[in-house]
């Protein structure tokens, strides 16, 4: 069941992903395992992954049998058409929730309210106790991202359509690259790209790193311009309908060194031996150490620190974390993925592949595809 737009169309939703429901009676049975009457949702990505709200304003209380949802006036037009028409749905307009609540006497038979630890603040939970006593509020950890992990067939189309647009994008570029342009320029030129192909906005901020710099996972594109006989890593996507793409692409300018030619292979079948290994309810610590045992045998195992993937959705790095960090982290069916092993020698150059996946039943099915041959511009 397709959503509709409401930026393009103004009329309201009239169905949603069944998916949904799915998740809302797992958060329920959360909420009963945690003996209490509802579960407050403070976090803009959960509220959008059960609502289909894009505003910057939003909170939410998951009861058995309801659905309070809160946002403020600004956002009061764009509710009505943007929400997903689930049972039982009350708005409440409001810029001050807990005393809205105590006004309108809408606690008088709770007795308590879960909430989202890792989403609220000490002083805030504090602030919120001291208002409400009796109704208790308690935490609850990760009640609501295992269940957005697997993604409906309406949000895999989302993510599919922001990586072919990021694979395009970079195609784009690369005709465009003279030698000589700034790291701060190729991103910009990225960004615009982007733009004008759809994506409504950065996922993340762009990486351009070049050169020596390149040896930066994370480096920030700078006024440095791109020289002959450089490596250029550039980390960006495309966001469509609220869903992220996430890829990482490497080229040389020039000419490349037959090291580095060496290395990026060793990336790309590193990538791709990590991938072979993905399939629902694998490890995600198996999958790392199949990139990472590669990367360490070649001899440049102190070279790749960082954790191999991550799941992306509404937010570019989401559940599940594949990574050698983390003992029990289950890869569940439907989720999407960015595998991105990366190899960075300091003051010399770096280069990380990375590449969007889907879990299928059986498998991981590629979303992009990184080249397999280093390209030379």
């Amino acid at each position: 069941m397709a959503k509709k737009s409401n930026s393009i169309t103004n009329e309201p939703v009239k169905t949603f992903p069944e998916k949904i429901t799915q998740r809302l009676t797992q958060i329920r049975f959360r909420i009963e395992e945690l003996k209490t009457d509802g579960l407050f949702v403070n976090y803009l990505p959960n509220i959008r992954y059960l609502t289909n709200f894009s505003g910057s304003s939003a909170s939410m209380i998951i009861f058995q049998d309801s659905i309070w949802f809160f946002t403020d006036d600004r956002y009061e037009e764009q509710v009505q058409t943007e929400l997903y028409p689930l049972p039982n749905l009350q708005i409440h307009i409001t810029r001050d929730i807990w005393n809205y609540l105590i006004e309108k006497k809408l606690l008088k038979d709770i007795n308590a309210l879960a909430f989202e630890a890792e989403k609220l603040s000490y002083q805030e939970v504090i602030n919120i106790r001291n208002l409400i006593r009796p109704v208790k509020f308690k935490p609850g950890e990760t009640i609501v991202e295992p269940y957005t992990m697997p993604k409906s067939p309406e949000e895999l189309e989302n993510i599919k359509k922001a990586c072919a647009m990021s694979e395009e994008v970079f195609n784009i570029v690369l005709k465009n690259f003279k030698p000589g342009m700034t790291e701060k320029e190729l991103a910009a030129e990225i960004v615009y790209y982007a733009r004008k192909l759809g994506s409504e906005g950065e996922p993340f901020p762009t990486i351009v790193v070049s050169g020596k710099r390149s040896s930066m996972p994370h480096g920030s594109p700078t006024d440095k311009q791109i020289k002959a006989n450089e490596v250029v890593t550039v980390d960006f996507g495309c966001v469509v309908n609220g869903f992220c793409s996430d890829i990482t692409r490497v080229f040389a300018v020039g000419k490349y060194t037959k090291e580095q030619k060496s290395i990026y292979e060793l990336l790309i079948k590193a990538k791709e031996n990590a991938i072979a290994q993905i399939r629902p309810f694998v490890n995600g610590k198996l999958v790392d150490q199949a990139a990472r045992s590669m990367i360490a045998k070649a001899g440049y195992g102190d070279f790749f620190q960082h954790s191999l993937g991550h799941g992306i959705g509404i937010m570019p790095h989401e559940m599940p974390l594949i990574t050698f960090r983390k003992e029990n982290e289950i890869i569940p069916e439907g989720c999407a993925l960015a595998i991105e092993p990366g190899i960075y020698i300091p003051n010399k150059y770096g280069m990380r592949v990375e590449d969007n996946v889907y879990v299928a039943k059986d498998s991981a099915k590629h979303l992009t595809k990184a080249p397999e041959e280093l390209i030379v511009i």
